[in-house]
């Protein structure tokens, strides 16, 4: 009979400003003592700490590096650690491209401009495995600010582990391989998903949830 064995939790700090790097380390470190960090100045760095076999749980990434700009960061850096949570933190507080990087699946962005209170709040909801954006993405995406408590939403256990892979950014036939059921059922769920959190699509919901847990 084999023994499951709970690994340290295990991120990568990917961003070319030493300094900054080190702050978020720092930071990381406080929130997650017992975690297994590691750090890389560009993609190639990244692919490199990769390739030795570990895997993160949760990416820090900045999308303007040496080797790559933009969303395409994001989206190499995905097909690299599909599994992995990758939190964005960016130099540039665009809206646009807060609600690209949702799209393709980040859970967190956090702009740099922000006061170093903020920055450290929004690495300890990271750590603790939260989801994290700005305030004026709620807004953008047209889901509205909150005058009282986000209200318990039921939902079954098969939906809530369909949802875990919806906050992720897992596709409809991802969810349905990693759990075992077809892409239509998987539909199914992501509908009555939407329906009960009261939102019209993905990109509203993980914004929604991001709310709840700020």
């Amino acid at each position: 009979m084999s023994t499951l064995v709970r690994h340290t939790h295990a991120v990568l700090v990917i961003d070319d400003h030493a300094l900054l790097r080190e702050g978020v380390v720092s930071v990381l470190r406080r929130a997650v003592p017992l975690a297994d960090i590691r750090q890389a100045g560009s993609l190639s760095e990244a692919r490199g700490a990769l390739g030795s076999g570990w895997q993160p749980d949760t990416v820090v990434l900045d999308l303007s590096l040496p080797d790559s700009q933009g969303v395409p960061t994001l989206i190499a850096l995905r097909g690299l650690v599909p599994q992995a949570r990758v939190a964005i933190v960016s130099a540039h507080n665009d809206l646009d491209l807060a609600m690209a990087c949702i799209r393709d699946g980040a859970c967190a962005f956090v702009p740099k401009q922000g006061s170093l209170v903020q920055f450290e709040h929004a690495l300890s909801v990271i750590a603790a495995g939260g989801l994290y954006f700005p305030r004026e993405l709620f807004i953008s995406a047209g889901v509205p600010t909150p005058t009282e408590p986000p209200r318990a939403v039921p939902l079954t256990p098969r939906q809530h582990e369909v949802m875990a892979h919806l906050l992720q950014g897992a596709t409809n036939p991802m969810i349905a391989e990693a759990l075992g059921i077809s892409a239509e059922t998987v539909k199914l769920h992501v509908s009555a998903i939407l329906q009960a959190h009261g939102v019209a699509n993905r990109v509203q919901l993980v914004l929604s949830c991001a709310r709840s847990a700020a």
